[in-house]
């Protein structure tokens, strides 16, 4: 784990590192006015984010930081000094833990921040024409908890369904085992399996091996909003070890589990399916 990793509360001598940082993102956006100087910027984080805001921040130095109006349940500000190496994710999943949910504005010319966010959970919920002192268009997110619970026998139909819509609607996927079989598979490994649902009704499960810390299962009825990092977050939450096998040519999942901290460590030529697997682990 690096410095970079580590997430602890703001403290008054962190205000000019996260005011450069902003200062810095500021003037690397051709899009992006800049209404106050580095040194005014410098002064409203010294004499009021770091008084009236909750800020956490990542690393020592800082490499990214996140502000709060926690009354609110608000995220202010998120931003890292080099975007794309898991800070802002691990700063968001900082501010998630105890909440049920959070709100942000954006830019609508932000289009990387608004892919972060999609994939973080959260759902575009208003937008206005620049009702802000940039006169930039910007967009309001909003991120609620789903309900996440275990799987019954009552629940293996919805289960089946799931996994069995997935093979349909995937090209590459060859369909090896019928729809009836599948429904028997999972029914009969319910009592051995940790298998978590979200959503009311249900969008997706995770299906874990508590004993190995092996993920037999991952999937969703509509990707793209966040559910498979909830419930891979949940999956995680007391272990310090899971592993799992993607298939080779599910590029998209590969993509996602490298986000989320997995490694590939191994290779199948030729899994159940006759189509190579990857094994990936993830250590805490």
């Amino acid at each position: 784990m690096t410095g970079a990793h580590i997430i602890r509360r703001g403290t008054p001598g962190d205000a000019l590192a996260c005011a450069t940082i902003l200062n810095d993102w500021i003037d690397d956006r051709d899009w992006m006015p800049r209404v106050h100087t580095r040194a005014e910027v410098g002064e409203y984080y010294r004499d009021f984010v770091f008084v009236q805001r909750e800020v956490w921040v990542a690393g020592d130095p800082v490499a990214g930081f996140i502000c709060l109006d926690a009354a609110a349940g608000v995220v202010t500000t998120l931003y890292a000094a080099v975007p794309g190496q898991g800070v802002g994710q691990l700063l968001l999943d900082h501010a998630k833990t105890g909440r049920s949910s959070l709100e942000l504005w954006t830019f609508v010319a932000n289009v990387g921040a608004r892919r972060f966010y999609a994939r973080e959970g959260f759902v575009e919920v208003a937008e206005t024409a620049g009702d802000n002192e940039e006169g930039l268009p910007d967009v309001l997110l909003r991120w609620d908890r789903m309900l996440i619970r275990l799987a019954d026998a009552e629940d293996v139909p919805t289960v089946s369904r799931i996994v069995n819509d997935w093979i349909d609607r995937t090209d590459w996927m060859p369909r090896v085992v019928s729809a009836d079989e599948i429904t028997g598979l999972i029914a009969a490994a319910l009592p051995d399996r940790e298998i978590f649902l979200i959503g009311d009704p249900v969008e997706g499960y995770l299906s874990l091996d508590p004993a190995t810390g092996m993920i037999g299962a991952l999937y969703l009825d509509r990707p793209g909003r966040g559910l498979g990092k909830a419930l891979l977050d949940r999956a995680k939450a007391g272990r310090d070890y899971l592993q799992l096998w993607t298939h080779e040519p599910n590029v998209a999942a590969h993509r996602f589990y490298h986000r989320e901290g997995f490694e590939i460590v191994e290779r199948n030529p030729a899994g159940d399916d006759g189509l190579p697997e990857l094994r990936m682990e993830w250590r805490r």
